[in-house]
């Protein structure tokens, strides 16, 4: 996860939950039927929190950064050839 979030400059949030996906969907379904007003209040309420959360490491995004400017210009040159 420290890999991913260096990869995409953002935060990884690890959830504590292991059934997110039907968690996310009962808030969804709870604001829905007026339990709620919005998503963020059924987020409140029913989420269990995070176990982990990976914060990006500037000196290794920037790595990062540099190596996804040399695949767009190879994936462009490829693109070149092909026509």
């Amino acid at each position: 996860m420290q890999t991913m979030a260096n990869i995409l400059d953002r935060p990884i949030k690890i959830a504590r939950s292991e059934q997110t996906c039907a968690l996310g969907a009962a808030m969804f379904a709870a604001t829905a039927a007026g339990i709620y007003d919005t998503v963020e209040e059924a987020m409140k309420a029913m989420g269990s929190g995070f176990d982990a959360i990976y914060q990006p490491q500037p000196e290794l995004t920037v790595i990062y950064q540099e190596l996804f400017k040399k695949y767009l210009a190879l994936g462009k040159q490829i693109e070149a050839l092909s026509l």
